[in-house]
């Protein structure tokens, strides 16, 4: 069974913000590999979640400003009813613009979160 995003919403100050194009999330290193005097051994890491977006620019309304999202909450929502939800998001980078093959204006976002749950 394949999963589909059914919408990704971004949550800050009372505003949803849904105009997302694509939704990628970052890798989750689980534990680092230690070298010891005679073996290999590993340790756990602090988890860092995070994600990328591409956030479609209306062309009739203004830009959101992703300069102020700091504490925000990212909801992505799958078919199946599946949800990864995302707290404590900020913005790591503002992309460059670019148009996809679809005509969109897009620009990248990269976030960071304190937090990653799925129910």
């Amino acid at each position: 069974m394949s999963e589909y995003v059914n919408r990704c919403i971004l949550a800050i100050n009372g505003q949803n913000i849904e105009d997302f194009k694509t939704f990628t999330e970052n890798e989750r290193e689980l534990a680092r590999q230690v070298k010891l005097m005679n073996k290999s051994g590993s340790c756990g890491v602090t988890q860092r979640p995070g994600c990328k977006v591409d956030y479609v620019v209306p062309m009739e309304a203004p830009e959101f400003d992703f300069d102020s999202v700091k504490d925000g909450t990212l909801t992505v929502e799958y078919e199946n009813g599946k949800r990864k939800i995302f707290t404590g998001v900020r913005t790591l980078k503002i992309g460059e613009e670019k148009i996809d093959g679809d005509n969109d204006v897009v620009r990248a976002i990269e976030f960071m979160a304190e937090k990653r749950r799925v129910e």
